[in-house]
């Protein structure tokens, strides 16, 4: 047989191998994912606008954090669920021609996540692996969100107003990610990736009101939830004893 076909093809017994001894396991992990506002990916800022007032919604750097349980199915699939806290950060950006200075207002709006998706991986060298996902999550928002300030210039009162009102408690996302991940024989897994979350539906609807004295001026727009995230995350150590095989 030829040398070459010869590594190649035991190459490929002790992937398979090293896959199959995947098959059955359940490994417990943790897992912090910063949020990363990109434009491309539709999760960027928003302008909303009347005849005098202008607001700029902008998503900020947010933190989705969790743990996640992942079973194995067969040699190359498994199964992932688990439970995250998710904090959306966001900016909102007044804009009136009697204001001295443009006013920027920052909120946080709380949620939390149960993914349950589909892993596909690859063996690439001796410990190390990629591996592709999707599925859906389960989104819960327990609560409403509202915020205020003012000031004066000099005997006028300027008062800044929003509230964010969930569309319901529970709603239902899709969940894409990539990401590689290195296996060591003793010291669990670690893994880098990146996901993305998109809502099928707009997730709360912003309530802004911006007031002058007594004079109110208000703008109501959709918030999409949709977010960009780098994943870091840690699979504990498995015991030999507690494979199936």
């Amino acid at each position: 047989m030829n040398i070459r076909l010869f590594l190649i093809l035991t190459g490929i017994v002790a992937g398979v191998i090293t896959l199959k001894a995947q098959q059955g396991v359940s490994t417990f992990g943790v897992q912090f994912k910063p949020m990363i506002p990109s434009q491309f990916f539709e999760t960027g800022p928003e302008s909303f606008a009347t005849d005098e007032l202008q607001m700029t919604l902008s998503p900020k750097f947010g933190v989705n954090f969790g743990c996640v349980v992942r079973k194995g199915l067969t040699p190359i699939w498994s199964f992932e669920t688990g439970i995250n806290l998710v904090q959306r950060n966001y900016d909102i950006q007044f804009k009136h021609a009697q204001l001295p200075t443009n006013e920027t207002m920052r909120y946080r709006f709380i949620g939390y996540e149960i993914p349950m998706q589909g892993l596909l991986y690859m063996r690439l060298g001796k410990e190390l692996y990629v591996n592709a996902s999707g599925g859906l999550s389960l989104d819960l928002y327990p609560s409403n969100v509202e915020t205020s300030n003012g000031y004066f210039v000099d005997t006028v009162a300027f008062d800044f107003y929003q509230k964010t009102i969930r569309q319901r408690w529970l709603q239902l996302s899709v969940l894409a990610n990539v990401g590689f991940e290195w296996r060591t024989k003793e010291s669990g897994y670690i893994y880098l990736g990146a996901s993305y979350h998109r809502p099928f539906n707009q997730i709360a609807q912003v309530y802004a009101e911006m007031q002058i004295d007594t004079d109110p001026t208000s703008v109501v727009f959709p918030l999409s939830g949709n977010y960009l995230t780098v994943d870091l995350r840690y699979f504990f150590h498995e015991a030999p004893e507690r494979r199936k095989n």
